[in-house]
């Protein structure tokens, strides 16, 4: 079988056409353990492209309460398409949801070709030994179960391909469910505890089983709660490895600066500029003129940004869902606005919301408050100042103002910008050596909180939730915000809305709506579903390239 040569660390996976760069026979390539390991690590990249970078966060978030992608006068309208995801209309010739579809499977078709080969090779001759070839092959399984979910998730009927080049019918969600077990539950006793950063381990396996079973009943039909909370517990006590939650707010998003490593996650990508970008996090998220404020020259497009949580008049909505930056309390030390306070990686809160002003180049961390930052479009030549709405006050009382509040009334300002993944100086050589955590304990410690709560055990969900968000608050203001000593507090729509700050942006937010029945239901420039929309169509370029067994999923 070919294996596809490409750089370990380069951008390929940026488009959907990739390049192929040479193929040659597996028994010419595979000749010493770099090669091997080189061609291990090419699925991982294809990994962290399928996950942040572009469609999948996109249907994720742009398809929920809390993120969207509006139009900023001549710029964003894009054929309508972030419109289409904001207000749940989009059909089978969406961009994004054949995304949705063919990343994953590329992704699996690589671990498929890749793992056939390593599981041939004998590894003695290379210097490895028989456990090595088993955890290969078992980090290969495990990543191709990851991407399974995302397709599980998006469509539940999918067909399950097991060798290269095979065509097959779809499966019903079950099946789908129970491969995906099978393969973690088989692949795991042959990973080992605690391994290398950007590897499956036990830990992660077993995370992804949490997953699994927490979200069981949508995608599947059958509620695994219970297997979910044996998991998350087994997780919690050491049984997979030696974890533990980070005591500062911000570590699990700044691991790998200056070599920390958070002991919080499971899981992450690690990036180094230009060799393995974490870009479009900051592409779609930035406006043009955010380089002036953070010390690099890196081009933006100023698409994403939060949902508005007020309305023209400055008045917050009253919709339950939504409004992700007010849901913040005062005293979260999240909700500060971003910024450096060191030249070695420091750094504060989550949000740019107001003045933006230029990096302060003389202390080489911070901002330089005598020197703003100007738009260049609604507000060329003046203050840009991010606000928490949506609509064209450039224009008031005249032009589209009148249109009101809508994804296609923005403006260049418009709304609160997520900087909970550090964009830190890239003088100092920090911009884009942070790791994007895909699996944190939190996500287990939530996990395991959800099935107590589910399970009637409140005091037990609130025990759990407090301990990962005691690190927000200064002890002065946590008694107020503790929910094991305010346990009213702790409702199916206070827990929706945890979730939502907790794992705000990280691509989580679109199944927990769906696991909590609230995905189709009204926010901000949304009405609520006439129909069930937690399911994808099956893309029709999907269909089309092949009829013979690729049929639409009856949603």
């Amino acid at each position: 079988m070919p294996v596809l040569l490409v750089a370990l660390l380069i951008a390929s996976c940026t488009k959907l056409d990739e390049e192929m760069f040479s193929d040659v026979p597996a028994d010419q390539y595979y000749g010493d353990k770099n090669s091997v390991i080189a061609a291990l690590l090419r699925p991982y990249e294809h990994g962290h492209w399928c996950g942040w970078d572009g469609d999948r966060w996109l249907l994720q978030e742009l398809t929920a309460d809390q993120f969207v992608w509006t139009q900023k006068g001549k710029h964003g309208y894009d054929d309508g398409q972030w419109i289409r995801l904001h207000g749940h209309n989009w059909d089978v010739r969406q961009g994004q949801v054949y995304g949705g579809w063919i990343g994953p499977f590329q992704g699996i078709m690589q671990c498929i070709v890749i793992g056939d080969d390593i599981a041939k090779l004998d590894y003695t001759t290379m210097g490895m030994t028989a456990a090595d070839q088993k955890q290969h092959v078992a980090e290969l399984r495990t990543l191709k179960a990851w991407f399974y979910m995302f397709l599980l998730d998006f469509f539940r009927k999918v067909p399950i391909i097991e060798k290269a080049e095979e065509s097959k019918p779809q499966s019903e969600p079950a099946e789908v469910f129970a491969y995906i077990e099978k393969e973690l539950k088989e692949s795991l006793p042959d990973l080992p505890k605690n391994g290398n950063v950007g590897r499956w381990d036990q830990a992660g396996a077993a995370s992804l089983l949490v997953r699994l079973y927490l979200n069981a009943e949508k995608w599947a039909g059958t509620a695994k709660y219970t297997e979910c909370a044996q998991w998350a517990q087994d997780i919690i006590s050491g049984k997979y490895g030696d974890y533990s939650l980070d005591a500062d707010y911000r570590g699990p998003f700044r691991s790998g600066v200056g070599g920390y490593r958070s002991p919080e996650n499971i899981f992450e990508f690690p990036h180094k500029l230009d060799l393995y970008n974490f870009g479009w996090m900051y592409n779609a998220h930035m406006h043009y003129a955010m380089r002036y404020a953070f010390d690099n020259d890196w081009s933006s497009w100023n698409g994403v940004h939060m949902t508005p949580s007020r309305d023209l008049d400055g008045n917050i909505y009253n919709h339950k869902l939504g409004k992700p930056y007010e849901k913040f309390a005062a005293a979260d030390k999240r909700k500060q606005s971003y910024r450096t306070t060191s030249a070695n990686g420091d750094y504060e809160g989550f949000f740019i919301i107001g003045q933006l002003y230029q990096f302060n180049a003389a202390r080489k961390f911070g901002y330089d408050s005598t020197k703003v930052v100007n738009g260049s479009e609604e507000y060329n030549g003046k203050p840009l100042i991010f606000v928490d709405q949506v609509g064209r006050f450039s224009e008031k009382p005249g032009g589209r103002w009148t249109e009101g509040s809508h994804v296609a009334t923005g403006e260049e300002n418009s709304g609160v910008r997520l900087l909970k993944f550090p964009w830190l100086q890239r003088s100092a050589g920090l911009f884009m050596a942070n790791s994007v955590a895909e699996i944190r304990l939190a996500e287990i410690y939530y996990a395991l909180a959800e099935c107590k709560y589910r399970a009637g055990d409140k005091a037990g969900a609130a025990t759990l939730i407090d301990a990962v968000k005691k690190r927000n608050f200064s002890e002065a203001n946590w008694p107020a915000q503790s929910y094991a000593a305010n346990i009213g507090k702790l409702t199916d729509d206070e827990f929706v809305d945890e979730l939502g700050r907790e794992f705000l942006g990280e691509r989580h937010r679109r199944p927990d709506l769906i696991r909590w029945n609230r995905f189709g239901g009204e926010w901000w420039d949304k009405s609520a579903d006439a129909g069930d929309k937690t399911v994808f169509p099956i893309p029709q370029q999907a269909i089309d390239a092949n009829p013979d067994f690729i049929k639409p999923n009856g949603y």
